[in-house]
């Protein structure tokens, strides 16, 4: 039986430094961590900036990155999914081989402004095609939502800060 583990990185994997801009016409007014950011709305004439997320900022491992290791080590697939923008792929990859995990593909859907959680949503959509089983861990609560629409999917909310 084929299984996969798919993994949010910020807040599920490893907390960094870095930090959502909120930018009002050209002046920055606010940063938000990845956790304020699944809450925010953005007001009239505000906008998003993701500069920093495209590297990985003073990481340090979450306890489910012990879950994350241990699957690997069994050859399970692992994918990790974030809302983050494409060049953060290698950064991510790198800190997870540093850790001992191997994934099988790094997945950034952010950078651009779309719904993430719909996004996430297709692109499990397509893992679960290649796999019998599909678990989800990530820490935003409408990401679980969407990814609980998919039939066959097995996703928890993983929130490492309660």
């Amino acid at each position: 039986m084929k299984k996969a583990f798919v993994f949010d990185f910020d807040d599920t994997l490893a907390t960094t430094s870095c930090k959502v801009e909120v930018w009002n016409d050209n002046v920055k007014i606010q940063d938000l961590t990845p956790s304020e950011f699944n809450t925010y709305e953005l007001k009239e004439n505000e906008t998003f900036s993701f500069e920093q997320f495209k590297d990985i900022l003073n990481p340090v491992a979450l306890p489910l990155v012990d879950f994350a290791k241990e699957v690997s080590q069994e050859n399970h697939n692992i994918f990790i999914l974030s809302a983050r923008p494409s060049e953060a792929i290698n950064p991510i990859t790198e800190f997870l081989r540093s850790l001992n995990i191997e994934v099988k593909s790094v997945i950034c859907v952010g950078g651009k402004p779309i719904d993430i959680a719909k996004e996430k949503r297709t692109v499990l959509m397509t893992i679960i095609e290649t796999n019998d089983i599909v678990y989800f861990y990530d820490d935003d609560k409408t990401n679980i939502q969407e990814a609980n629409k998919i039939e066959g999917l097995k996703a928890k909310h993983y929130f490492p800060f309660i």
